[in-house]
Formats: C-alpha cells, sequence, structure tokens
C-alpha cells in the first residue's frame, strides 16, 4: 500500500514538473500552438480525429486481448463475453487513473464476483498480458533499430508478423490459439499508439516519420508497464521528453508537449468510454 502511494505522489509529481518545464519554455510553446494556429482546420480535426479513435482502438484491443486470454477461465456459462470486456477494461483504465492503481484490483474482483474467475487466473492473466506487451515492444524496437541502420520504412516489416499469428492461431490448438491471437491484437495495439504519437507530433507541427512513431509507442508501452506509477503517468511524458532529442531530433520540450497533449486526448476519451463502462458494470454487479 505504502509502496503504490508512494509510486502514486512520484508520477503525479513528474506530471507536474513536465508540465512546469514546459510552461517556462514560452518560445516552444508559442512556436507549438502557433504551428497548431496555422494548419488549416481540417487538417486540425482530422489529426485530433485520429488521435481520438486511436485511443479508443487501444481500448477495445486491450478488451480483445484480455477476453482471449480469460475465455478459458470461470464456468462456462458465466465466462465473461467479448462487449463485456470491452466495458470492464474502459472502466479499469479510467479508475486506474486514481492513487493505488484500484483500476486492477476493481477488475480481478468483478472477474470474481460475476464471472467465476479465481484470483489466482485473474493474477495469471494480468501477467501473461505484460509478456506478450514485452514481447511486442521488444519485436518493435528491434524493427526500428534495422530501419533506421539499413534505412527503410519500418511499417511492412512491422505489420508482417499479424496475418502470421492470425493465420497460425486458426491452425493451433484452443490452448495456443489464445496466445498467438492476443499477441497480434497487442501488436497491433502498439501499432495504433504509434499513430496517435505520429498525430500527436503533427499537430504541433513536428512531424516525425514511421521509424520514430514506432520507437515512442513502444517506450510508451514500457513506461505504462511500470508497477508503481499508473497509467505511466508522468513517467511517460519525461521518457518521451528526454528521448526525443535522439529518437526525432526534436528538443526534449518539444517531445513532453507532444505527449502532454497525447495525454490530454487520452483522458478525454478515456472518460468517455470509462464513466458509462463503469456504471453499466455497476448495475450489472447488484444484478
Amino acid at each position: 500500500m505504502l509502496r503504490r502511494t508512494v509510486g502514486g505522489a512520484i508520477g503525479l509529481g513528474l506530471l507536474i514538473a513536465a508540465i512546469v518545464v514546459v510552461a517556462r519554455q514560452h518560445s516552444s510553446i508559442r512556436l507549438a500552438l502557433q504551428n497548431v494556429a496555422d494548419q488549416p482546420i481540417g487538417d486540425r480535426l482530422s489529426l485530433i480525429a485520429i488521435m481520438l479513435a486511436s485511443i479508443l482502438g487501444n481500448i477495445m484491443l486491450t478488451g480483445a486481448m484480455f477476453w482471449l486470454l480469460l475465455s478459458r477461465y470461470g464456468p462456462p456459462k458465466r465466462r465473461a463475453g467479448a462487449l463485456e470486456m470491452q466495458a470492464v477494461i474502459a472502466s479499469a483504465t479510467l479508475i486506474n487513473y486514481l492513487p493505488l492503481r484500484p483500476g486492477v484490483v476493481g477488475r480481478v474482483a468483478y472477474h470474481k464476483a460475476v464471472n467465476g474467475i479465481a484470483v489466482r487466473d485473474s493474477i495469471v492473466t494480468v501477467m501473461q498480458a505484460a509478456l506478450l506487451s514485452g514481447l511486442a515492444a521488444l519485436f518493435l524496437t528491434a524493427v526500428t533499430l534495422i530501419a533506421r541502420e539499413q534505412q527503410f520504412s519500418p511499417g511492412p516489416a512491422a505489420l508482417a508478423p499479424l496475418p502470421i499469428l492470425l493465420a497460425a492461431g486458426a491452425l493451433a490448438p484452443r490452448f495456443a490459439r489464445v496466445f498467438l491471437w492476443a499477441g497480434a491484437a497487442r501488436l497491433l495495439d502498439v501499432l495504433v499508439t504509434a499513430l496517435r504519437y505520429h498525430a500527436a507530433f503533427a499537430l504541433i507541427g513536428s512531424p516525425i516519420d514511421w521509424t520514430a512513431s514506432i520507437a515512442f509507442a513502444c517506450i510508451s508501452v514500457l513506461a505504462t508497464m511500470v508497477p508503481l506509477v499508473s497509467n505511466g503517468l508522468g513517467l511517460r511524458e519525461w521518457a518521451i521528453g528526454l528521448l526525443a532529442p535522439a529518437i526525432a531530433s526534436y528538443q526534449m520540450e518539444l517531445g513532453l508537449t507532444a505527449d502532454l497533449l497525447n495525454r490530454a486526448a487520452e483522458l478525454v476519451m478515456v472518460t468517455l468510454t470509462g464513466v458509462p463502462a463503469t456504471l453499466w458494470l455497476a448495475k450489472r454487479v447488484r444484478r
């Protein structure tokens, strides 16, 4: 409990520090805002729509991954449905912004009460999801490093495993199929995050290539996996900012600005999906 409280305080402190650093860089902020204002309204709205849609895509793909991983557990008549799992993930993502990361605990308790899934089994799926996230980030990191060294677009190589995982899953036994398809969902999830970073940097007038977009997405995934900080709060922004000069040749402040914008869009979409999902799940629990 104490460790999580300290971790939450550190994350919030890092986020506030990032906002302060960006706010003090008046010239960088002014330039970023001017670049946003100078873009045609259609372009601005398109980039904002891409960011919001990609966040929704992240939630849905995470829901699909956990639905697959949990499909083996609990009584058959009480197993979580696909739509139900989407609501659980949307709610947990929102609640995880509170101190002590209560979304994970709430999700485990919900599956125990409603779906009859043992706490042990829910925790195992959380660990499996973390492993799949790490493998996806590791693979895409290797792709971006090779792409940068050989000077080619990483897109085709990054997408190549998806049809292979889906086809292999269709032919594999059920146990293996779960992990192959869940791995495909997580890999696509990271690539959708890359699209979000591509749009965020373009929105502030500092476009990045797909190699940098995928690299930032991998950093985001790894920062979010740190257990002490809920949703990578603060830690993710600083990781993106500090590595922006090496990855995209931009100043740290621009990296911080892009990810703070990313975080703001994330909070909007997480709230829009998490609040109704939480209310719906609460009614389901009462029933």
